[in-house]
């Protein structure tokens, strides 16, 4: 079933066969990509398969088609995440969730930073694409 899309990739909620577990497969495809593009999503691999962070998603495996020129990017399945919440029309967060969301932020700016995920060029701080950054939060949020 599909979840979501972007530019280059098409996310997907799927059962992993082996465990029968819920997973995020991401179909990044290749066909109409330029060089940069190519280089640009390697490195972001690269970045994700490196975070070992409890707020962060886990990207958990790689699967290649040459069939269908794709790349699909497996990850831990949150039923959501905190720019769907945020973007939300009916969901107001209150103001101890708005300090928690703010704090785990925090703790994950400190991690990525001391951890060098963070490049910093020309004062500009470098992200890797906000779609693969999805924070996972140790609380539940009651409406």
């Amino acid at each position: 079933m599909q979840i979501g899309q972007g530019t280059y990739s098409t996310v997907y909620k799927a059962r992993d066969l082996t465990d029968q577990k819920i997973v995020a497969l991401k179909r990044v495809r290749f066909d109409n990509c330029d060089a940069e593009s190519v280089k640009f999503m390697a490195r972001e691999i690269l970045v994700l398969r490196r975070l070992d962070h409890p707020n962060v998603i886990k990207l958990e495996g790689l699967i290649t088609s040459q069939t269908s020129r794709s790349l699909y990017l497996v990850f831990e399945y949150m039923e959501h995440d905190l720019t769907g919440l945020a973007s939300s029309p009916s969901i107001n967060f209150s103001e101890p969730q708005v300090v928690k969301i703010s704090f785990y932020s925090y703790v994950l700016l400190f991690y990525m930073e001391s951890s060098f995920f963070l490049l910093k060029c020309n004062k500009t701080i470098r992200w890797p694409s906000h779609d693969n950054l999805s924070f996972r939060y140790n609380w539940s949020l009651t409406w």
